[in-house]
């Protein structure tokens, strides 16, 4: 029988291929792939090393994604978050040993001990990837889980699906990541590079990083992991999903227990720590972190409101898109304009007129003030909750933001009605008349042949023949005002036949060009909320949106200067640099008698006019205007101080041109409706509540021309 040594042991497919596998390592030793940072790559220059050496070797490590959040005007008051990924970044030093503990044992055993890359992980999963390809492992150390993640982060920030990378990379993949890692632990300490990877990890659902993922399923802070929930954690690496322990509690706990036999097998625990740790409940307290405006409550809509800011604003992104994905990702500091006192008394306010829990027949309320002179929107409340009503009668959700224009969130507007009438008002006082005209209130007739002033238009006028041929016909909402009387008077007492009487005397085309500088545009973006040539349009019967008239009337308050309204105050990014800062826009209007004259003529109608009831105790430092449209429909007061003006409406959005009269609105039916009792409810309410909190010096007084008898 031969010796043992002299034969001739036979070659396998397995032997082959294992050879190869090692030949593949070799290669990479060969490259300096798997040389430690600290030992330098100073081999040979072959082709090999060119194309490896011709890798990229640098990355961002960050920004990770971040949340963003929306704070009320003292920057402390948070309204709500907006997060793709729910990740609150902390030092290492903030994470408790036994989460670092944790993850080295389960992870990366030898993670202080070896470079970027570790020979022998590599070799035991390219031997095993080759032989198994069914049962493929992976390779990686911290440091390229790490670099994995960021990449991931990174594709996942440039639209791409995260699906995508991962496990289903391939070896030229592979080794780019190994690159990368290299670079990395040459430019980081192994600390930084622990820290970085426990802040960007998935943990469960979008819960990223260690503090966000201990505040969600135990309500503490990182620092203060056990040990019992640093294996936990650590132990969802592998799988996040399947692992969370309020999915898969019994499968996590499995898990659990494993990476507690590793930190007992490294030393890294004690026996009796062991013990005490494995039979320890997961006693989870999930705390669900708040994410969209919904979360804000009371605010919900002006959060809408931001958000409709945030998505037209170049500041934020080039598109709409980008603008989207960046305040999800970018972890804006957005403090608004909102004033949280105030907005928690609009919303007293409007549920106070018609609660939005037992809305028996869908009545619609609604309050928006802005600052005069700066054009800040300090509240914007209604009375329902944001959220998609439950079928056709839950009356107590909405989805549409009442106060703002179609394209921010909001409708197509409403009919102002009587609130209109103060264009009107500033187009005679810029023609030089005087607001102590006296003037015929008594007709409620203009025949057809009656020429209408427009200087614009060819032949300087028209004609209006009215709905049946004969001229223009109207009624005033109540008898016994047919009169001859001053126009402060027909105004402060809101009667229609005083308003036809002063536009049958001005130009029609000047009373256009006032509304359009006071920006009084249709809620759907169709154009200014006036025809000319529709007569009816004079007493308010284009769509507009609260804050429309609110900030319209802020240029009353503001000596004639109008502001844009704007719900942002100042955003900073996660480096605490300023993206955009808060800038009046403002632009004279009318002039500064005009609009102290209409402020004459509306601080009347607080004390013996249409709203005498609706004083708030600021008898020559408030003004204010009612409105009340055909059958009750829209109900409106709109009214100021030099420091806030306020646009309060009731009425109807899904129920059209219903009436309000009769119907139940805060537990009681009335006969009829107008603007000043349940607008101008809630308006004094408001108002006398914040009013004071604001300027409340006195109107200055208009020259004596403004307040002459000249028509």
């Amino acid at each position: 029988m031969a010796s043992s040594k002299n034969v001739r042991k036979r070659r396998t497919p397995g032997d082959f291929i294992q050879f190869i596998a090692l030949s593949i390592i070799a290669g990479f030793l060969t490259a300096g792939i798997l040389i430690p940072p600290t030992l330098g790559l100073g081999v040979a220059a072959t082709s090999s090393i060119n194309w490896f050496k011709n890798l990229p070797a640098d990355m961002q490590d960050g920004p990770l994604s971040r949340p963003s959040t929306i704070y009320a005007s003292d920057g402390k008051t948070k309204l709500a978050s907006f997060y793709s990924q729910n990740r609150t970044e902390v030092k290492l030093d903030q994470i408790s040993p036994n989460m670092r503990n944790a993850i080295i044992a389960v992870e990366d055993r030898t993670f202080y001990e070896h470079g970027a890359v570790s020979p022998i992980g590599i070799g035991r999963a390219v031997i095993n990837n080759v032989l198994r390809p069914g049962n493929r492992q992976g390779a990686s150390t911290l440091t390229q889980q790490y670099v994995n993640n960021l990449l991931i982060d990174q594709a996942v920030a440039d639209g791409k699906e995260a699906s995508t990378l991962g496990a289903n990379k391939g070896m030229l993949d592979k080794v780019k990541e190994m690159k990368l890692a290299i670079s990395m632990e040459q430019n980081k300490s192994k600390d930084e590079i622990l820290e970085g990877y426990l802040n960007i990890v998935n943990l469960g659902g979008s819960n990223y990083g260690v503090e966000a993922a201990s505040q969600y399923y135990w309500g503490k802070s990182a620092k203060d992991l056990t040990v019992a929930q640093a294996a936990t954690l650590a132990g969802m690496v592998q799988s996040p999903n399947y692992y969370r322990p309020d999915v898969n509690p019994e499968t996590s706990k499995e898990r659990r227990n494993v990476v507690l036999g590793t930190m007992l097998r490294d030393g890294k625990i004690t026996e009796d720590q062991y013990n005490s740790a494995i039979t320890e409940d997961m006693n989870l307290d999930i705390h669900r972190t708040q994410n969209g405006c919904s979360t804000a409550e009371g605010a919900a809509y002006f959060c809408d409101y931001v958000l409709a800011s945030v998505y037209q604003d170049e500041h934020f992104g080039a598109t709409p898109e980008e603008r989207q994905k960046n305040l999800y990702r970018a972890g804006y500091e957005i403090v608004s304009t909102m004033n949280a006192g105030a907005q928690n008394d609009a919303k007293k306010a409007v549920e106070n007129t018609q609660p939005s829990d037992n809305n028996p027949d869908d009545v619609n309320t609604a309050m928006v003030s802005v600052e005069p002179g700066t054009g800040k929107v300090i509240a914007m409340a209604q009375n329902s909750r944001f959220d998609e009503p439950k079928d056709e009668n839950d009356h107590s959700a909405s989805m549409f933001n009442y106060s703002v224009d179609l394209k921010d969130g909001g409708t197509s507007g409403f009919q102002p009605g009587s609130t209109f009438k103060p264009v009107v008002l500033a187009e005679w006082i810029r023609e030089g008349k005087g607001i102590n005209a006296v003037i015929d209130g008594t007709s409620l007739h203009y025949p057809a042949d009656h020429v209408w002033k427009a200087k614009c238009m060819e032949g300087g006028g028209f004609r209006s023949k009215g709905d049946e041929g004969n001229g223009w016909s109207f009624q005033n909402a109540e008898g016994g005002y047919q009169k001859w009387d001053t126009v402060a008077y027909g105004l402060k007492n809101s009667i229609n036949s005083f308003l036809y009487s002063m536009a049958s005397q001005v130009d029609l085309c000047g009373v256009e060009d006032v509304a359009k500088d006071l920006r009084i545009h249709k809620a759907d973006g169709s154009g200014v909320a006036y025809e000319k040539t529709q007569l009816a349009s004079l007493i308010g019967t284009q769509p507009v949106s609260p804050l429309t008239m609110a900030t319209a009337f802020a240029t009353f308050a503001a000596d004639g200067k109008y502001c844009e309204p704007s719900p942002i105050q100042e955003v900073k990014d996660r480096r605490g640099n300023t993206v955009t800062k808060f800038e009046a826009k403002c632009d004279q209007a009318l002039d500064k008698d005009t609009a102290r004259g209409v402020n004459a003529v509306l601080k009347q109608v607080l004390v013996d006019g249409s709203a005498w009831r609706r004083g708030i105790d600021l008898p020559d430092a408030s003004a204010a205007k009612t409105g009340t449209t055909d059958n009750s429909t829209q109900t409106w007061t709109v009214g100021y101080t030099r420091g806030l003006s306020t646009a309060s409406w009731v009425g109807n959005l899904a129920k059209g041109s219903r009436s309000l009269n009769e119907l139940n609105i805060g537990g009681e039916r009335r006969e009829y409706v107008d603007g000043a009792l349940y607008a101008g409810g809630q308006w004094q309410q408001f108002m006398k509540a914040q009013a004071k909190n604001f300027n409340t010096d006195k109107f200055p007084e208009p020259s004596e021309k403004v307040k002459g008898t000249q028509k």
